[in-house]
């Protein structure tokens, strides 16, 4: 899943979200602003994550 994600694969991304959506709404409470900002932040900053994580394995 997390190689397909890698390859900009809707469906595997969604997945690997909902996967992980009760760690990102926990560690959204302990972000300073409003609920949907904070979660909002934490997908953008996973999502880069798994790119880097891409362009690191080339």
């Amino acid at each position: 899943m997390l190689h397909r994600a890698k390859q900009n694969d809707p469906e595997a991304v969604l997945q690997l979200l909902e996967l992980y959506r009760g760690d990102i709404l926990r560690v959204s409470k302990y972000i300073h602003s409003p609920a949907e900002d904070a979660v909002s932040d934490i997908i953008l900053e996973f999502l880069e994550l798994i790119k880097e994580k891409e362009e690191q394995d080339k």
